[in-house]
């Protein structure tokens, strides 16, 4: 278990679902505060009327309704949207002890104690879900390639990158009759690998989804499953005979801070998504900052599961 934990693309990974689980843990404690805040709101409303909408306006309204003892009491309410049209009669929540707390349907506090608790939902879901996704590919990436039987002879492979849309992956060609594309989690030897060159496969590269290749010494992980076809996008070939400066670079090891600043261009979706999302859902900025952290630590997560190349 040791021996896979210095490995760089499981570090990468797990590096990556730490960034995930903290900004789910920090959502999780905003929407907490935001309910409890609501719900602090709403405390001691408990009686029960059917009133008439005096005024309405964009985001309150006015309602008056009868309380015990006959009178009628009067009551500005905040709204998530806009109020129901004069004259309209609504089902009133009031504070028998003060009437002019009271709430009716899509009233501030309410909306927002819902929407406080389908957010902490989500956040708890998406950990649990991170957490299963990155146990299954431990085992499946990493524990059974590393153990599978090595192929009998070798094969000639090249390295190409292939970038598509925000994400470049290095994939090693294999040049046979059939040939396969297997994708590699980045490692720095592919960046002054020969093309062709000879390597051992671990698994059945024809059968096998998730096979494994030895590159000398070193054993590059799979970064997701064998191809019998292309990979679509713009691709980058590595030359015959790699130069001086791909030599050195292929010798000196790449820091994970260089491989997430190649991650940055997966986090330019992330805005926009939040926007979208508070249009849809009416949660204004705060909405649009929740699903922006959100989706921007997932796409540093999904940059590394895909096995994101930060060469040059």
């Amino acid at each position: 278990m040791r021996s896979f934990l210095r490995l760089r693309p499981v570090r990468h990974v797990l590096v990556t679902s730490a960034v995930v689980l903290l900004a789910c843990a920090v959502v999780f404690v905003v929407q907490l505060l935001e309910f409890s805040h609501a719900q602090a709101e709403v405390r001691g409303i408990t009686a029960q009327a059917t009133g008439t909408v005096v005024r309405g306006g964009e985001g309150s309204a006015t309602v008056r309704f009868p309380v015990a003892g006959g009178s009628l009491a009067t009551a500005d309410v905040a709204l998530d949207s806009s109020a129901p049209k004069t004259g309209t009669s609504v089902p009133v929540l009031y504070d028998p002890a003060r009437p002019s707390r009271a709430l009716i349907r899509d009233a501030t506090p309410i909306v927002t104690a819902d929407r406080a608790t389908t957010y902490a939902t989500v956040t708890v879901v998406a950990a649990a879900a991170v957490l299963a996704v990155d146990l299954f590919l431990f085992f499946t990436r990493f524990v059974r390639p590393a153990r599978a039987a090595a192929s009998t002879s070798p094969i000639p492979v090249r390295r190409v990158k292939v970038q598509r849309g925000l994400l470049t992956r290095s994939w090693l060609e294999t040049e046979t009759a059939s040939p396969r594309w297997i994708p590699v989690y980045f490692s720095p030897t592919l960046i002054g690998l020969p093309a062709p060159t000879k390597v051992v496969v671990r698994g059945d590269v024809r059968r096998d989804r998730l096979v494994a290749v030895e590159v000398g010494d070193e054993l590059l992980y799979p970064a997701g499953s064998v191809r019998a076809t292309e990979p679509r996008g713009r691709r980058i070939d590595n030359p015959a005979e790699p130069d001086e400066e791909r030599a050195l670079a292929a010798a000196r090891p790449v820091p994970l801070a260089r491989q997430f600043r190649a991650d940055l261009p997966v986090l330019a979706a992330a805005p926009v998504v939040g926007a979208f999302w508070a249009f849809v859902d009416g949660s204004g900025f705060s909405g649009w900052l929740v699903v922006t952290v959100l989706v921007a630590a997932f796409g540093f997560w999904w940059a590394a599961l895909r096995g994101s190349d930060p060469s040059v």
